[in-house]
C-alpha cells in the first residue's frame, strides 16, 4: 500500500460537493494545509501535522448520479487548482510544492444515486475493486421534497426576526409521502439510509462469501478498515448535517420520515443520531476491547465518526422551491449580505467558504478536535432558538445542564466573510435518548433484507420497508 489519501465524497458536481472538492485540492497543495492547523482551545495541540510529500498521491472520488455533470465538475475543479497555482509566486516553496502537487493529483468519478439501494451497492463493489483502501468518507449528498416557498410568511419573518429567518428557515414548505423507487421515504433514502448502506455493505457482505455474487468485493467499512491499519492512524468518516437539524418526527411509526412535513429537518437530526450512536460504539470496543454489534464499528479505533455542517449558503436544492419572481436569486443573496453583516456568522456567501469545517474536520489533527468529552464547557444552552423551533426555550430555564448527544462542526464566518470552523452541541432528545441505537436496529434488519433480495432469498425489501 501507499501513502495516498482515498477521499470519497458524495454529492460531488455542485453546491457544498463540489465546494469541499474545491478546498481539500487548494488546502493539500500547500506543504501545511492552512485548515489543518489547530482551531479549537481543547489543551491537546502538542501532535506536529506533519507534511506529505507532495508527489505521494491523492485521490478524490466524486460520487454523482449523473456522470456528465461529474465529468463537468472534475474538468472544473482542475482548472480551479490550476488558478490557484498559477496565482502563487514563481520560483517559490509554495509553488513548487502545488506544482509537484498538481502532477499527482487524481479526480475520479463514479456513479451513485443514493435513491436507489442498488446503484449504492454496485458503487460499494466498484470502489472495492479499485482501491486498496479509504481515508475519509464525506457523507455530503441530500435532498428535500420541497414543494413551494411561503413568500409572504418568509417577509414577516425576515423583517421581525432577520437573522432567524435565514438561520432558521420556516417557510420552505415541505412535502409528505414521497416515495424512492425502491419503496422507502425519498429523502430519508437520500440523506440518511443510502449513506448507511455505504458505510455498511462490506461488513455485512462477509457473512454471506459463497451464496452472494459480489462476496469477493471489499467494500467501503472493510476500506476504512484497512486504511486505518495501514496508516497507523484513523480513517474519518464525515457525516453532513445541518443548522436546521431537528426532531420533527415519531420515531416510533414514521422513522422513515413519510408522515412528517419536516422530513429534511428531521433526516439531519437522525444523521446526528445514528454517526454519534455509532461513534459510542466505536470508543466502547476500543476502550474496552468489545461493543454491543461490534460488526458495525471499528473495533480498534481504526476509523472515527465526526458531525459537519456547511451552515446557511446558496445551493442549487433552493431551485426546488419553484419560486415564482424573477430574479429571485438576487433577492435570496441580497438577504444573505445583509443577515450576515447584522451579525449571522452561518451565512457564507461561497460554496468554498462553507466547505471550511468539513475540510477542518479531514484534515486537523485528531487530538485537536473537540469532543462531547474534552470540551464539557459547549452546551446547547449556548444557542439562542427562534420561538418556532422545537428547542426553543427547553435549555434556558433548566435546574440541570442539558445533556449532549454529539458535537457538530460547522462553518462560521465573521460579517467580512472571513471564514473558520465552528461547534454547536446537539442536545440529547430527552423523550426518546436511544434513538440512535434504535435506529441503527432498524436500518441493519432493513439493509440485510435489501442483502437478501440481491441474494433471491427472502420475500423482497419493498416489503420490509412497508
Amino acid at each position: 500500500m501507499s501513502n495516498e489519501l482515498v477521499i470519497v465524497v458524495t454529492g460531488a458536481n455542485s453546491g457544498v460537493g463540489f465546494g469541499i472538492c474545491h478546498r481539500l485540492l487548494v488546502q493539500l497543495s500547500y506543504a501545511h494545509p492552512p485548515d489543518a492547523e489547530p482551531y479549537f482551545n481543547v489543551g491537546q495541540h502538542e501532535a506536529s501535522i506533519k507534511t506529505r510529500p507532495p508527489d505521494v498521491g491523492t485521490t478524490i472520488v466524486m460520487a454523482c448520479r449523473d456522470p456528465n455533470r461529474a465529468q463537468d465538475a472534475k474538468d472544473k475543479l482542475y482548472r480551479l487548482l490550476d488558478k490557484h497555482i498559477a496565482g502563487l509566486r514563481k520560483n517559490s516553496d509554495e509553488h513548487s510544492y502545488a506544482t509537484a502537487f498538481r502532477r499527482s493529483v487524481r479526480l475520479d468519478t463514479e456513479k451513485l444515486d443514493l435513491a436507489s439501494v442498488k446503484s449504492v451497492l454496485d458503487f460499494g463493489r466498484t470502489v472495492s475493486q479499485k482501491y486498496e483502501y479509504i481515508s475519509h468518507l464525506i457523507f455530503n449528498a441530500g435532498t428535500a421534497t420541497y414543494s413551494h416557498f411561503d413568500l409572504l410568511g418568509f417577509t414577516y419573518d425576515l423583517f421581525t426576526h432577520p437573522i432567524h429567518a435565514i438561520e432558521h428557515v420556516r417557510r420552505n414548505i415541505q412535502t409528505n409521502g414521497v416515495l424512492s423507487k425502491d419503496n422507502l421515504g425519498y429523502a430519508w433514502q437520500c440523506n440518511v439510509f443510502g449513506h448507511y448502506v455505504l458505510s455498511r455493505n462490506g461488513s455485512m457482505l462477509a457473512e454471506f462469501p459463497v451464496q452472494m455474487h459480489f462476496a469477493m468485493y471489499r467494500t467501503l467499512q472493510p476500506l476504512l478498515l484497512a486504511y486505518g491499519r495501514h496508516a497507523g492512524a484513523p480513517a474519518r468518516v464525515l457525516w453532513m448535517s445541518s443548522i436546521d437539524s431537528e426532531p420533527l418526527f415519531d420515531p416510533k411509526d414514521d422513522w422513515q420520515l413519510t408522515k412528517t412535513l419536516h422530513s429534511y429537518h428531521a433526516s439531519k437530526f437522525e444523521i446526528e443520531a445514528i454517526s454519534s450512536e455509532l461513534e459510542r460504539r466505536t470508543i466502547e470496543a476500543e476502550e474496552q476491547g468489545a461493543s454491543s454489534r461490534a460488526d458495525l464499528v471499528a473495533p480498534h479505533g481504526e476509523f472515527h465518526h465526526y458531525i459537519v455542517s456547511p451552515g446557511i449558503t446558496s445551493t442549487n436544492m433552493s431551485t426546488l422551491l419553484n419560486i415564482p419572481i424573477p430574479g429571485w436569486q438576487y433577492l435570496m443573496l441580497a438577504a444573505f449580505w445583509f443577515v450576515r453583516f447584522i451579525g449571522s456568522p452561518h451565512v457564507l456567501m461561497t460554496l468554498y467558504s462553507a466547505a471550511v469545517s468539513t475540510v477542518h474536520v479531514a484534515l486537523a489533527p485528531l487530538c485537536a478536535l473537540p469532543t462531547v468529552r474534552n470540551a464539557p464547557h459547549i452546551s446547547p444552552a449556548d444557542i439562542e432558538y427562534p420561538t418556532w423551533h422545537a428547542y426553543h426555550g427547553r435549555f434556558t430555564h433548566c435546574d440541570e445542564a442539558p445533556r449532549v448527544l454529539a458535537l457538530r462542526f460547522g462553518s462560521e464566518n465573521d460579517r467580512w466573510g472571513h471564514d473558520y470552523p465552528g461547534v454547536a452541541a446537539v442536545p440529547v432528545w430527552e423523550e426518546h435518548p436511544d434513538l440512535g441505537e434504535t435506529l441503527l436496529e432498524r436500518f441493519e434488519r432493513l439493509y440485510q433484507t435489501f442483502l437478501e433480495a440481491e441474494r433471491g432469498e427472502g420475500t423482497g425489501a419493498a416489503e420490509e420497508a412497508q
